[in-house]
């Protein structure tokens, strides 16, 4: 296994054409792709494993990922964890793939490694490198110390734009009247049920509200705003995924907000784990698959050299640059009175029209400033209803695949990020797309 080696004193240094920071869905598409263009590529990702939300998520939302979301998607068929769901009425075109998400972790992984790009687990890019205004890398820190890694492209895949803000590049966060932030989810799940045995999906949720009423499972603390109602996200064999439970004014910036909505919704996990196995059948044997994870929604939104709006997306609007279609209704979680998100009525008014999609340009992946710095994931360059149908996974996979190119291409041309010909990277990007048939 190759070693990569940092320094304990800065500015000590490795130095790479292109550094890619988060290994979420973004980061792994924009290393992935970078490796296999040649660049020398290094992926630092502070959690233990890659993937980020797909680790944690057992569905995607129905939206084009690209061609390395496509062999993501064909590797899990390949080996039995993944599906299709069909849902005609709500989605363009209808469908979305369940997926085992340890199993989609694995599969980056092996991703990652066979496209040739450097890996650094627990390690957390600190802050980006300065030069003459102009970012050349990020001090990372881990358990040998903190690190000067140079690279002549920065991608931040942070999710939350980390890199970007600290570096000084202007970003919007939440609604601009009164700072909402869409909610979060808690996702969770358990392992060792008898599927046939259990109860439908309604049933089950009311077998919980019953308990939340009688006092056998805790109500968690309000100021979260999470309702602790149970039921089933998906069910597979010998296991159940479950979710329901939405964060609200839980902002995924502030660590203490973050480890207090994450303790208390695991100490009711553990509750409900205790009831389904005393009050549930075919759940007599369950047990929790993990800890469960916070799934954030939004936070930062970079401001870069192009807004993409709600109206680009309604009108399937098209661009010279737009190197990322995507077709995902503008999705928000945190709906004021009479705004009913998922029905199939604000669905299909809040999409493209049927058969169509919407271009996000490059100029998104731009940050005003500083320079040398690519921004790809949920916290590029949006409004917020916007925001709320590119942030999906697919999508956001498609934009690390679409910045790892523009990465590797202006290393090839020896160029800055924002001189490359937004039109070429298009021509290249959309060359191995073809768009769903349509039902």
């Amino acid at each position: 296994m190759k070693q990569v080696r940092l320094t304990d004193t800065v500015p000590g240094t490795d130095h790479y054409d292109v550094l890619v920071c988060g290994g979420g869905p973004a980061g792994v598409g924009a290393a992935v792709a970078a490796a296999r263009l040649g660049a020398r590529v290094l992926l630092v990702e502070m959690q233990g494993r890659l993937g980020g939300v797909v680790a944690s998520v057992p569905y995607y939302c129905d939206a084009p990922g690209g061609p390395v979301f496509d062999e993501l998607i064909a590797k899990l068929f390949d080996i039995g964890a993944a599906e299709l769901r069909v849902d005609r009425e709500r989605f363009n075109p209808p469908g979305r793939y369940a997926c085992n998400p340890g199993a989609a972790a694995q599969i980056l992984l092996e991703m990652t490694r066979e496209a040739g790009a450097d890996l650094l687990l627990g390690t957390i890019a600190e802050r980006a490198w300065l030069e003459d205004d102009a970012v050349a890398g990020a001090l990372v820190v881990n358990k040998a110390g903190r690190s000067l890694v140079r690279a002549r492209v920065v991608v931040d895949c942070t999710a939350d734009a980390d890199l970007a803000a600290r570096a000084g590049a202007p970003f919007l966060q939440g609604d601009a009247e009164d700072g909402r932030i869409q909610h979060g989810s808690f996702r969770w799940g358990v392992e060792g049920i008898e599927r046939d045995r259990m109860p439908p999906a309604g049933e089950l949720e009311a077998l919980c509200r019953a308990a939340v009423a009688a006092g056998e499972l805790r109500q968690p603390d309000a100021v979260f705003g999470l309702e602790p109602d149970c039921f089933p996200f998906w069910r597979e064999s010998g296991r159940l995924w479950l979710g329901g439970w939405e964060l609200q004014n839980v902002d995924p910036t502030d660590p203490l907000q973050t480890t207090e909505a994450l303790a208390q919704c695991q100490l009711v996990a553990l509750q409900i784990v205790r009831f389904l196995r005393a009050r549930v059948p075919g759940c007599e044997s369950c047990r929790m698959t993990s800890a469960g994870a916070f799934v954030a929604r939004e936070s930062r939104r970079i401001v870069g050299r192009y807004t993409l709006t709600r109206e680009d997306v309604l009108s399937a609007a098209k661009f010279a640059d737009g190197l990322v279609p995507a077709w995902y209704f503008t999705d928000l979680h945190d709906p004021p009175p009479g705004y009913e998100p998922h029905t199939v009525e604000y669905v299909l008014a809040n999409r493209p029209p049927e058969g169509e999609w919407y271009e996000i340009p490059y100029r998104c992946l731009l940050p005003e400033r500083p320079a040398g710095l690519l921004v790809a994931g949920r916290c590029v360059s949006a409004d917020r209803l916007a925001h709320g149908s590119l942030r999906v996974m697919p999508t956001c996979l498609f934009l690390g695949q679409a910045a790892g190119t523009a990465a590797a291409r202006a290393v090839e041309a020896g160029a800055a990020p924002a001189e490359l010909d937004g039109g070429a990277l298009k021509a290249e990007l959309l060359a191995a797309w073809r768009p769903p048939r349509w039902a």
